[in-house]
């Protein structure tokens, strides 16, 4: 089959979606809208209008907002995957375990945080086999061991149960996350590796290829702001690299501090593609935020921020491509996740500037 039958039907209905996806503008309305009531009336007026407008007024809070956006992502996925040929469905479900991954890492820390069940549905963002009443019942259960044995994904379950033995000890949740990272980019890159030819693997192998090279180095700068040694970080590290050569990435874990990591990666010459911002750049204004606070968040934030800006520039591409397909995703899950920090934010009255520090999108 060629790449224009392919993809003309997905593309044009994945194309169509894109245009639905909220402009800055429209986001900076709704962090400056003055009021909780305010931002729920400019929601009203946006492509998630319809969804609203099945509830009434008086029931939309913050927890019904968080259903309906959560409900939106799913069925954004759930629309691409049915509208795609079988190929590229065989790709989307190994796409959808990065997603899974990530509302399980959610799962996870809220769970060890014991939030109330509705506050920790704030954060979480349900989809593929993890459904909202799934990540409900699993947040129900007594404790964290009690709600791994509950996790229906058998790979990801092995892989938490093989990084177990360290939170034991340290009853610190990173080495579990990262199981989990590995586990899901890890199962994508084979497939793009032994599965795809020509534009597609290219395209794929930059977007993915990034989001694990970012991977990479939070896990280096985590371990280096939780103290463990080179040799224990190194073994966390997935073992795909992309355009970060394992030597510069070797380099940093011998660094003696977070400010001594990020300033080894910011010498490297990580070539960008052509987006706006060098990767020195964003480092170096991820080092600025971490100087101030000290916390990894500002960086974290940052990184994924790169992630952002590959989306879009990838998923406006040659429209023949995986490549629309797989920015459309990243891009509707910032865009979810920023929503749902607007809606944190709007309801606990924190200042704009605040909020803004924690969306992932362009400055």
């Amino acid at each position: 089959m060629s790449s224009v039958a392919k993809y003309a039907y997905i593309n044009a209905k994945v194309r169509g979606m894109m245009g639905r996806l909220l402009t800055k503008e429209a986001i900076d309305s709704l962090i400056g809208a003055e009021s909780f009531q305010t931002m729920v009336r400019l929601l009203e007026q946006s492509p998630y209008g319809p969804r609203l407008a099945e509830l009434p007024f008086e029931e939309i809070n913050s927890r019904n907002l968080d259903r309906v956006f959560s409900e939106d992502f799913i069925e954004a996925f759930n629309v691409v995957y049915r509208s795609s040929p079988n190929e590229v469905r065989e790709f989307l479900d190994r796409v959808r375990m990065k997603f899974e991954a990530r509302t399980l890492k959610t799962l996870i820390r809220v769970k060890v945080a014991n939030l109330p069940l509705e506050e920790a549905m704030r954060y979480v963002i349900p989809v593929g086999t993890l459904t909202m009443d799934l990540c409900e019942e699993l947040l129900r259960k007594k404790d964290l061991r009690e709600m791994v044995d509950a996790i229906p994904i058998e790979i990801f379950k092995e892989a938490i149960k093989e990084g177990w033995r360290y939170y034991e000890e340290t009853e610190n949740v990173f080495p579990l996350e990262v199981a989990i990272d590995k586990t899901a980019f890890e199962e994508i890159w084979r497939y793009i590796e032994d599965n795809m030819k020509g534009l597609d693997k290219q395209v794929a192998e930059h977007v993915v290829g990034t989001e694990i090279d970012t991977i990479n180095i939070k896990i280096v700068l985590r371990g280096k702001f939780l103290g463990l040694d080179p040799l224990t970080i190194q073994k966390l590290l997935l073992k795909v690299n992309y355009r970060l050569r394992k030597e510069f990435l070797q380099k940093s874990l011998e660094a003696k501090s977070v400010n001594e990591v990020i300033e080894t990666l910011a010498a490297y010459p990580y070539h960008m593609g052509g987006i706006v911002k060098s990767f020195q750049t964003i480092l170096l204004e991820a080092l600025r935020k971490y100087e101030k606070k000290e916390l990894l968040t500002g960086i974290e934030v940052e990184l994924d921020k790169l992630i952002y800006e590959v989306s879009k520039k990838a998923g406006f591409g040659n429209p023949f491509q995986i490549g629309t397909i797989l920015c459309y995703l990243n891009l509707k899950w910032f865009e979810i996740k920023n929503l749902k920090t607007i809606v944190v934010g709007k309801e606990e009255k924190i200042i704009p500037m605040h909020i803004r520090k924690y969306l992932i999108q362009k400055e």
